[in-house]
């Protein structure tokens, strides 16, 4: 029987579609039109949601933060994603998580946000995912070292490529304007999404002090759950110092180096926070990447091309 090549050669083509396209169901993103954050509106937002003392005082430089367009993923990374991209690295853990055998209510245990992992291990994710999904990685990871116990990865020589087109953690200030609800929010609100904590977040008085169901409680204007509670998310950025200047800042990707990562969003043990989601933009609010948090998993983004493919 002959073979007709090109006939063939699109089968393949076909079946390899879909496959891509099967596992990019897996995890849902939201496409977020980019902005600007100016100093003004920071400190505006500082007074709305912490009711402290403005952050900026009357000495510090008149800056701007800007974001180009970006997807970010609808929901926290679950432990059944986490799982399926992870499960096939022999030298991983793929079920990390504390949270994994309490059931509550009608809950899938496997639609808990993953947590338990180092940021180091979280940017293997994203790199994973992007493999798994034929993306270039955002991430080039060498010189690995992993805990005994658990696997986790507690250090690592990670550098960053933010032209490649593959899943990455959120940017500091990613992460922050779409909490913020972006352009598509005109209100200044107290949580993401709401002023009513109850409506938006799994809390210290809600939650019975665990992790829930991703996408269980209210979106933020964007359709972004659980950026209140649940699981507070690290994000790319080392903690920023006092450096900037009198200028705008795009695509800011924080310090070269520094000892700890950006950790936001606020999560189950305390009144919307562990880290909080107030935005206490200039706080120096994180955690040591080579640590695993019980209360701290991520979220996931990806580049939009200017073609808006």
């Amino acid at each position: 029987m002959k073979i007709n090549r090109s006939f063939l050669a699109a089968v393949c083509f076909t079946l390899s579609v879909l496959t891509l396209s099967g596992c990019k169901k897996n995890i849902e993103m939201i496409k977020v039109k980019g902005g600007t954050f100016t100093t003004a509106q920071i400190n505006k937002i500082s007074e709305v949601r912490i009711a402290q003392k403005d952050i900026m005082d009357e000495n510090s430089p008149d800056f701007s933060l800007s974001v180009s367009d970006f997807y970010i993923s609808k929901f926290e990374i679950t432990q059944e994603l986490y799982k399926k991209i992870m499960e096939s690295d022999s030298e991983a853990n793929a079920e990390p998580s504390y949270f994994c055998q309490d059931n509550y209510a009608n809950e899938k245990q496997e639609l808990r946000p993953v947590e338990k992992v180092t940021w180091y291990d979280a940017v293997a994710f994203c790199n994973a995912l992007s493999k798994k999904e034929g993306l270039q990685p955002v991430y080039q990871i060498e010189g690995i070292q992993r805990y005994t116990k658990d696997y986790a990865i507690k250090k690592a020589e990670v550098t960053a490529d933010f032209s490649k087109n593959g899943y990455r953690l959120p940017t500091h200030a990613e992460w922050l304007w779409a909490a913020c609800g972006g352009v598509k929010e005109r209100k200044i609100l107290k949580y993401s999404g709401s002023n009513d904590i109850e409506e938006v977040a799994w809390h210290s008085f809600n939650s019975k002090e665990m992790t829930h169901q991703v996408g269980l409680r209210k979106p933020n204007a964007l359709g972004i759950y659980d950026m209140t509670g649940n699981v507070a998310e690290w994000c790319w950025d080392c903690v920023w110092n006092d450096e900037f200047q009198n200028k705008e800042y795009v695509n800011y990707t924080g310090p070269q180096e520094g000892s700890y990562r950006y950790i936001k969003g606020g999560c189950f043990v305390e009144v919307s926070a562990g880290a909080p989601f107030p935005c206490e933009t200039f706080e120096k609010l994180g955690g040591a990447q080579f640590l695993r948090y019980y209360n701290t998993g991520f979220r996931v983004v990806r580049n939009i091309k200017k073609s808006g493919k």
